[in-house]
């Protein structure tokens, strides 16, 4: 995986074979498949280089359907479904030796105002103040402590353990996550060109944007 995160925003700046048509890279991995996060990275990036900037990520719809060769690159081909005065809807496949490995289907729209929410932001300590990933790795599985640490370099990651015994105490806003993770990238980044949109919930963390 990326050991930084200038190798990160390359892996998600694909090339332009032809019309609709992209290729993404591979990066250096001790993993025996595509990691599922980058395909689904990469294609999210290929429908966004074929909608207008204005339009961000309103939704999306994937499946995996074969394992990925981390050996050769991924060819996303994009469809342009539909494009509407708000809305446009892209299908994507994610190929390799000729055999489809990915399918998604995204809807891009123009910023419009409309409802918000999301969970209450639970008390929780500062990123610096909580324990790094890896440390957390090294007290409970040390044997793969070192492999985490170098396919996730691209990431700055940390968390604090949940208590022993604790449990999960349902109040009026619903039942709070047990776990809290801090996740931003490791240093500082030259963007490509566009790489779209992406808002991610994860268990245990709050709610993160990024823009490429």
């Amino acid at each position: 995986m990326p050991s930084s995160a200038q190798e990160l925003v390359e892996l998600l700046d694909l090339e332009t074979i032809d019309l609709n048509l992209f290729r993404g890279t591979q990066p250096d991995t001790l993993f025996q498949r595509v990691f599922g996060g980058q395909v689904a990275a990469q294609a999210l990036v290929a429908g966004a280089r074929t909608v207008e900037p204005e339009r961000e990520v309103h939704s999306l719809h994937s499946c995996f359907l074969r394992p990925g060769d981390t050996a050769v690159p991924i060819v996303y081909d994009v469809e342009r479904i539909r494009d509407g005065r708000s809305f446009s809807t892209r299908r994507i496949v994610a190929r390799q030796h000729g055999r489809a490995i990915y399918y998604m289907t995204a809807s891009f729209q123009l910023s419009e105002e409309g409802f918000s929410h999301q969970d209450v932001m639970p008390a929780v300590p500062s990123p610096e103040d909580c324990i790094e990933m890896v440390e957390l790795f090294r007290r409970r599985d040390p044997g793969s402590a070192d492999r985490w640490a170098k396919e996730w370099a691209a990431l700055d990651l940390a968390g604090r353990p949940r208590r022993a015994g604790a449990r999960c105490r349902r109040t009026a806003s619903g039942c709070p996550a047990r776990t809290h993770r801090s996740r931003r990238a490791a240093g500082r980044s030259r963007a490509p060109r566009r790489s779209g949109t992406a808002r991610t919930t994860a268990p245990g963390s709050c709610p993160t944007g990024t823009r490429g």
